[in-house]
């Protein structure tokens, strides 16, 4: 197996007389993280896992799994990683213990369980639109949408940007895809995800447009689904309203809140305070599966550590009224994959 061979850490190991400050409690800060950078094991194979970084001494390290098994000894710098029987993506935790008072620090990483040699795709759907550009496996009873645009400079005011901003998604499969109970999150600075429902469930006696479909969560195979908020239709001109959709397009909203994303400052697409888009399986605060992201923001667990790795040149530094659309529909989430389209195009790509 791949991962088998011997893996060689460089453990730092924070000592006070060596190191100033080194007995403060680990943080996020410290830039503690699991290794491999790239964690991939077959389904019932094992794999090698270690921590980098400032250890703070007397520390208790635990390590977890979502799915699988996992196994540490003492001092806990190390262990192994037993995949499950199934495909899926399984979340690696180790959980930091420190200080008088207790001082508790989770650092996670994905591992994607690959199907086994032989075994079909339709076991183990892929999307090769994960964190980072990665190809992610997704466990089946999760859809494999992408997001295919997102409108994050909307034309106006901040006071109209919240008519206007939308989420697009995009099926590339051959089957349906029911996006019901999913989360959007922006990485703002305040607010919650956002979770998706039915247009028809917020605004059951308001059209969004004419020949549009607003009583489903389903997106039809090569279809187009866009996440509205629920108050788009009170949009006044001359702010960009309203957006024109093909015929049958999906019309989706959101479960709570009257703006996606942030807020306040909504999605946000332009200068230095744009903000990466992940659609995710989970909760309000956790993330069970990353199935898309804009970006190519940094993974967590938690939702509110989702940031944007600011390693690249995305998300886009928008003009007003541009949108962020993919230009290869199953490509990975990087600079070269994404285009700026002016005005914006909901619910239509060249795919």
């Amino acid at each position: 197996m791949q991962h088998n061979r011997s893996l060689f850490i460089s453990i730092a190991l924070c000592l006070s007389i060596m190191m100033a400050g080194c007995g403060a409690p680990a943080t996020a800060s410290n830039l503690v993280k699991i290794l491999p950078d790239v964690c991939e094991v077959r389904v019932g194979e094992q794999t090698p896992l270690a921590l980098d970084g400032v250890i703070p001494p007397n520390a208790t390290i635990q390590w977890e799994a979502s799915d699988g098994s996992i196994v540490s000894t003492p001092p806990g710098l190390n262990a192994i990683f037993i995949a499950p029987s199934t495909p899926t993506v399984v979340t690696i935790s180790v959980l930091i213990t420190s200080g008088t008072p207790s001082v508790d620090v989770p650092i996670t990483r994905q591992c994607s369980v690959l199907p086994a040699e032989g075994m079909t795709a339709q076991a183990a759907p892929i999307s090769s639109a994960g964190v980072g550009g990665l190809p992610q496996v997704l466990p089946v009873n999760v859809p494999n949408v992408i997001i295919s645009e997102v409108m994050a400079y909307p034309c106006g005011s901040v006071d109209f940007k919240k008519w206007n901003e939308y989420v697009e998604l995009y099926n590339p499969g051959d089957q349906p895809m029911d996006v019901r109970g999913l989360w959007l999150y922006d990485g703002g600075v305040s607010g919650t995800p956002d979770q998706i429902v039915a247009w028809a469930d917020r605004q059951p006696r308001v059209s969004p447009g004419a020949n549009t479909i607003v009583n489903t969560t389903v997106i039809p195979p090569h279809g187009f689904a866009v996440v509205l908020s629920p108050i788009y239709a009170q949009g006044e001109l001359p702010n960009h309203m309203p957006y024109s959709f093909p015929p049958n397009t999906i019309i989706l909203t959101i479960a709570a809140s009257d703006s996606l994303g942030d807020d306040y400052f909504n999605i946000i697409g332009d200068g230095d305070s744009r903000d990466p888009v992940v659609l995710y399986a989970g909760s309000a605060s956790v993330v069970d599966v990353v199935i898309s992201t804009y970006g190519s923001p940094t993974s967590s667990t938690y939702v509110t550590e989702i940031r944007d790795d600011r390693l690249d040149n995305i998300p886009l530094d928008l003009h007003a009224c541009g949108s962020a659309e993919r230009v290869t529909p199953t490509g990975p989430d990087v600079f070269d994959n994404w285009h700026e389209v002016p005005g914006g195009s909901p619910g239509d790509a060249p795919y």
